[in-house]
């Protein structure tokens, strides 16, 4: 999650993404092309937080017990 919170703080203030640049260039409004950034930026740090928050869910699931106890299985 640390590097896409970076992200969202970095646009514009070290870089100018790639999508907002293309429609900038293309004549588009700046203040339009921005708005399209920040959804953007946001729909990836939100599908990022989904992504963590199910894949922790599942192993705590697989991992550990009613009781929060470790389960260890011998193969």
């Amino acid at each position: 999650m640390i590097p896409s919170i970076n992200a969202i703080v970095g646009v514009d203030l070290v870089f100018i993404p790639g999508m907002m640049s293309g429609q900038v260039l293309a004549g588009t409004d700046p203040l339009i092309a921005i708005r399209y950034q920040i959804v953007v930026m946001f729909i990836l740090v939100g599908s990022t937080a989904i992504s963590t928050i199910t894949a922790m869910h599942i192993i705590r699931r697989r991992c550990f017990g009613q009781s929060e106890e470790l389960l260890v299985t011998a193969e």
